[in-house]
C-alpha cells in the first residue's frame, strides 16, 4: 500500500532533515483523489511536498528528490545527485567512493556492502530498523491522508492521531481469529 516513491526517498528526506528518529506533526492534501498530490509538516516547520516528477514547475528526477532551500537546490536520483550552485557541497566524497554507486546494477551495492560491515561490527548501519519504521509508517500516514482527503495532526512519539478516531481506526484493522496480536 505504501507509494513507492516515499519508500525510495523518505529515508534520504528524513536523513537530510535530521527527523530520522520521528514523523511528521501535520499531513494534507493539496487536491482530492489516490494519486493526489500531498503536504507534510516536521515539528521543526519544514514542508515538504509531494509532486509527481512530470509536473511543472516542479520537473525532476521520477525515482528521485528535489531539495529545494533558502540557498541551494539539491537533486537525487538513485546513484547520483547534483545541487545548484555546483560548488555548495564542500567536502563532497572522493570519486572512488562514489565510484562504487555508479552504473547500471550497481544501485543496493553500498546498502549490501553496509549491511556485511553491520554484521562483522555491529555499528549501527545506514538504514536501522528505526528508520525503516518510520518510513514504512510515512508511507501508511500518506496513504490515510489520501483515503480521508483532509487535513490531519499525527502524534510521532505516540503514534496517533490525537483525537481522531476516524482516522486512528485507519492504523490497524481487524485481524482473523487465531492472527490477532498480543496487546
Amino acid at each position: 500500500m505504501c507509494w513507492g516513491s516515499v519508500a525510495r526517498w523518505g529515508p534520504t528526506i528524513k536523513l537530510l532533515l535530521g527527523m530520522d528518529q520521528t514523523g511528521p506533526v501535520e499531513l494534507w492534501p493539496v487536491e482530492q483523489g489516490p494519486n493526489a498530490r500531498l503536504r507534510f509538516r516536521y515539528k521543526n516547520g519544514v514542508e515538504v511536498r509531494l509532486t509527481f516528477p512530470d509536473e511543472e514547475p516542479h520537473r525532476g528526477p521520477k525515482l528521485g528528490a528535489v531539495f529545494t532551500g533558502e540557498k541551494c537546490k539539491i537533486e537525487i536520483n538513485r546513484n547520483k545527485f547534483t545541487t545548484n550552485p555546483r560548488d555548495w557541497i564542500k567536502d563532497a566524497p572522493p570519486p572512488e567512493l562514489a565510484a562504487k554507486w555508479e552504473g547500471d546494477g550497481w544501485v543496493a551495492k553500498g546498502h549490501v556492502e553496509n549491511w556485511f560491515d553491520y554484521i562483522r561490527s555491529r555499528e549501527r548501519p545506514n538504514a536501522d530498523v528505526e528508520i525503516g519504521h518510520r518510513t514504512a509508517s510515512l508511507c501508511q500516514l500518506l496513504v490515510i491522508t489520501r483515503q480521508l482527503g483532509r487535513r490531519l495532526k499525527w502524534d510521532p512519539d505516540r503514534e496517533v492521531f490525537p483525537e481522531d478516531s476516524e482516522a486512528n481506526a485507519l492504523l490497524d484493522r481487524p485481524r482473523r481469529t487465531g492472527w490477532e496480536l498480543p496487546l
